[in-house]
């Protein structure tokens, strides 16, 4: 879950939104550790660039409202 402009949304509501702005996402899941827990690495990947999923979709879709 991502929160943005204060709302939730699901990792597949954001994914499916940055897919339509021409992003490619890449899921990536480590190895267990001793413990048996996993890591679940999204990234979103433009014009080469890669970043962490939560950090674009703030970029792409958090609007700051405007000074009155």
């Amino acid at each position: 879950m991502i929160k943005i402009n204060c709302h939730w949304y699901s990792n597949e509501e954001v994914i499916e939104a940055l897919k339509k702005k021409g992003y490619t996402i890449v899921h990536e899941v480590t190895e267990p550790d001793r413990r048996g827990n996993t890591n679940n690495i999204w990234t979103a990947i433009k014009d080469g660039k890669s970043e962490p999923l939560e950090s674009v979709a703030l970029k792409e879709f958090h609007k700051k409202p405007p000074l009155v």
